[in-house]
Parts: C-alpha cells; sequence; structure tokens
C-alpha cells in the first residue's frame, strides 16, 4: 500500500502528513457523505442559485453555491446583469475568502466569468476539471 503525502504550507513553517490509501478513502468517503447531507437537510440554502432566471448559469443541477459563501457580482456590462455566478468563496489561511470555486463558463456565462476575474483581480485562474478536447482540423489528417 502506497503512502500520499500532503505539504501543507503554513506561514513560517511547513507541516508533512503522510496519508495512506485507506485513509485517503475514508476521508473522501465521508467528505462526500457529508456534502450529500448538507444537500438533502438542506443545512445550507442555495436559494439564489435555484431561482428561475439563475437555473440556466448552472452547469449542473446538484452542484448549487451556498448562500452565506456565494460569489456576488457587483460590475455590471449590460442592463440585465445580475450579481449571481455559480462560485463559491473558499476559506484558507489568509482569511475566509482566499480563495474562488466556480464551475467552467458556459457559452452564455463567459461575460459573467470575466467580469467575477476582473472584480475579484483574480490573477491565475486554475482549471481542475476534467477536460477532454478533441480537435479536428483538414490539416491534421
Amino acid at each position: 500500500m502506497c503512502a500520499t503525502y500532503y505539504l501543507f504550507q503554513w506561514p513560517k513553517s511547513s507541516i508533512l502528513i503522510s496519508l495512506d490509501q485507506r485513509t485517503v478513502l475514508q476521508l473522501t468517503s465521508e467528505l462526500k457523505n457529508q456534502s450529500t447531507k448538507y444537500r438533502t437537510d438542506k443545512t445550507y440554502p442555495s436559494k439564489t442559485a435555484e431561482k428561475t432566471e439563475n437555473i440556466k448559469k448552472n452547469r449542473y443541477k446538484d452542484i448549487l453555491p451556498f448562500d452565506h459563501s456565494r460569489v456576488k457580482l457587483t460590475l455590471t456590462t449590460a442592463k440585465n446583469d445580475t450579481d449571481y455566478i455559480n462560485a463559491s468563496f473558499i476559506k484558507g489561511v489568509s482569511g475566509s475568502r482566499a480563495y474562488i470555486a466556480t464551475q467552467g463558463p458556459l457559452p452564455h456565462t463567459v461575460v459573467d466569468f470575466l467580469r467575477m476575474l476582473w472584480e475579484y483581480n483574480i490573477q491565475v485562474p486554475l482549471d481542475c476539471g476534467h477536460s477532454h478536447v478533441v480537435l479536428r482540423s483538414s490539416t491534421m489528417l
């Protein structure tokens, strides 16, 4: 059984933690169960994401930002812009709004995504998803 190592960076120190595969699987399972419980029990409501005008902005119907931690957009580029984007603030060592987790933009939410990058001064967006891109061109044949 191989061990997985995580290096957590704290101000002025580092902690190296060794986790075996069984522990990682157990923690992953507990996190999934907790997430499902929050959604099922409505522990944290996501009423804004469920509004009729915002449903089309969600890539997945079961992955919605909680109202208490959602990112609100204030910059507007058009008359019909709203403050909603499917994105949530994530706590970090530097505070409760250290990171933002969001879905990849849909064709009709690209402007909202760019508004968020601009408004929150996001300099390094990082895609952690499973992207599968197939390029086809007559020059590739």
